[in-house]
């Protein structure tokens, strides 16, 4: 009977990363000291790569409703694990219209921001967003988002697709070379495969789509 199903623990990633950087001992025992170590630099990696790239999108479930007030533009997204917007619509009545989600210039660039009607645009900075035209009444903003990397648990995997542990193991390695003082030539051995395993998980992590006829464009 074939099985799909294959995790490793923040624990057993960790134990796996001193051995290839060669701390642990003649046993395969890793001190707590170690462990806690690696623990750190895996949860600052997950949260720096998430957010340089989608790597692997992490909406699943990450929505939340935005409170318009009649005559104020901006509004507070209150969830503690938002990273950024991925989708915005306005209820109006029991519909859902389509708000655009916008960059500093183009906010910058509309003329007239106390413009009042239903919202069709946002800039969202950080946890704060400001809306254009003005709400003219009292709106429910319905938001999608990617959420952050969550913080990992020793008894628990990562919070990253299973085909991608692998290299993150491999970028874990290259951060800690330095700390663990990895001799040369291993330790140029392991940065040059950490450089490698970031191309990996953005390889392993592109969205899938449907797939489009396309014509050649070589003749």
């Amino acid at each position: 009977m074939p099985t799909y199903t294959f995790t490793r623990t923040r624990a057993q990633l960790s134990a796996k990363i001193l051995r290839t950087l060669g701390v642990a001992d003649s046993t395969g025992a890793c001190s707590p000291e170690d462990l806690a170590i690696v623990a750190e630099a895996m949860d600052m990696r997950l949260k720096e790569l998430h957010a340089l790239g989608i790597l692997w999108w992490n909406v699943s479930g990450a929505t939340t409703d935005l409170a318009l007030t009649s005559g104020n533009a901006s509004a507070t997204i209150a969830t503690t694990d938002f990273l950024f917007p991925v989708t915005m619509n306005l209820r109006v009545g029991t519909e859902d219209q389509h708000i655009e989600i916008i960059d500093h210039r183009t906010y910058q660039a509309i003329p007239n921001k106390s413009d009042t009607g239903e919202p069709e645009m946002v800039f969202v900075n950080g946890s704060a967003c400001l809306f254009w035209p003005t709400p003219d009444a009292n709106y429910t903003v319905k938001m999608t988002y990617e959420a952050i990397a969550a913080d990992t648990e020793s008894g628990s995997a990562p919070d990253v697709r299973t085909e991608c542990l692998r290299a993150l193991s491999s970028l874990i390695e290259g951060d800690l070379v330095d700390t663990f003082d990895v001799p040369e030539p291993k330790a140029s051995r392991l940065v040059a495969r950490a450089s490698s395993a970031i191309q990996t998980i953005h390889a392993l992590t592109q969205q899938r789509v449907e797939s489009k006829t396309t014509a050649p464009d070589w003749y």
